[in-house]
């Protein structure tokens, strides 16, 4: 088996899905398994030259979507590849030599395609149409996935494996700002997120008991400056702070000083957020859906995104409770449980199950 990561998006830009890539992409290449990286030319210029994923790059002719249709089925042959990945489905025209596989996220273009503007909702169906289409295998994040995927597209069962992500890279343990000052949201400021309910939720909170300033980290998404004007209209202006798209590094300094991290999105497929404030041994207060409620609900304090009052209690939990004995056991064991080997190996085993089908 030889696997090729066609990556059609910023591989330096680590977000749910360019961390997916990367991290799949390393843990395959620790196994032993023979893969290939196939970039657009452009990116020779963003990712830095001791990158190790250089070792294994090959760089498409310009323009892409024209190459698109000849390179990929000579790339195949000539290196004796077997399947061609794609961590954002984006499926490449058929081609000769190669099957094809991706990892569908989630289903939210589906089920909350209100919460996204129209050209994106319209984009992420289409992708998953021709995956569940064309894809001779489809890989999913969690069983949450899987039954959302299965329940529009029933004609996918028997394609379709689940391989949970890894959260080990965000291994250690981070040391915490004495001073903390602030609860941290981190994600796009859009529907899908909830921050019309977190934002309610904190101003209920506020108005009965003294609680730090929120800070809303993540770039502008759908509908952005309706949440933004917000705060001012429940009378908490001066309390919430939304600081736009950040680095890595500016995130980093936030989690130091947080007294707790707030994820009340309506859903995530798995969702990177909620683990990677364990590393920084935060408390959690989370909407119990999704990804989220099927590997983190034991180590949060779990909310109904769609009340308030359930919002602004487990938020409430994560400032004065902090982190229960029972909550740190759970961290551990899933700490344990989700890891890139594991998320690789059920990758390949899924790969090997389709090519036997």
């Amino acid at each position: 088996m030889r696997i090729a990561f066609n990556i059609d998006y910023h591989i330096t830009v680590l977000t749910g899905i360019g961390r997916y890539g990367r991290e799949l992409l390393k843990a395959m290449l620790e196994l032993g398994i023979q893969c290939d990286v196939w970039l657009a030319r452009y990116m020779r210029t963003l990712i830095e030259p001791d990158d190790k994923i250089l070792d294994n790059a090959s760089f498409y002719p310009w323009p892409r979507r024209i190459t698109d249709y000849f390179w990929p089925s000579r790339e195949a042959q000539r290196k004796g590849i077997t399947w061609v990945h794609s961590s954002n489905c984006m499926l490449l025209p058929e081609g000769k030599g190669f099957r094809q596989t991706g990892m569908i996220h989630d289903l939210g273009p589906f089920n909350y395609g209100h919460m996204k503007a129209k050209k994106d909702t319209h984009c992420w169906r289409h992708r998953i149409q021709q995956m569940v289409k064309k894809a001779h295998c489809i890989t999913v994040n969690s069983t949450t996935t899987r039954n959302d995927l299965l329940s529009i597209f029933p004609q996918a069962e028997g394609k379709v494996f689940v391989t949970p992500l890894g959260i080990d890279h965000f291994s250690g343990s981070e040391k915490r700002h004495t001073g903390s000052d602030h609860i941290l949201v981190v994600g796009t400021v859009e529907p899908r997120k909830n921050i019309d309910g977190l934002l309610k939720a904190y101003a209920e909170l506020a108005s009965r008991r003294h609680i730090p300033e929120l800070v809303i980290a993540g770039k502008d998404g759908f509908k952005a400056e309706e949440y933004k004007r917000m705060p001012g209209e429940l009378g908490i202006g001066e309390r919430v702070k939304f600081t736009g798209y950040i680095t890595d590094s500016e995130l980093n300094k936030l989690f130091a000083r947080a007294v707790c991290l707030v994820h009340p999105a309506h859903h995530e497929g798995f969702g990177f957020t909620v683990p990677e404030a364990f590393k920084w041994g935060l408390p959690v207060a989370a909407a119990r859906t999704g990804g989220t409620e099927e590997f983190f609900t034991d180590c949060i304090w779990p909310a109904d995104p769609e009340k308030v009052e359930s919002i602004s209690e487990a938020m409430e939990n994560a400032i004065f409770k902090g982190i229960t004995t029972e909550q740190l056991a759970a961290r551990k064991k899933v700490q344990q449980t989700l890891t890139w080997e594991n998320c690789a190996r059920k990758t390949v085993k899924a790969l090997e199950t389709a090519e036997n089908s």
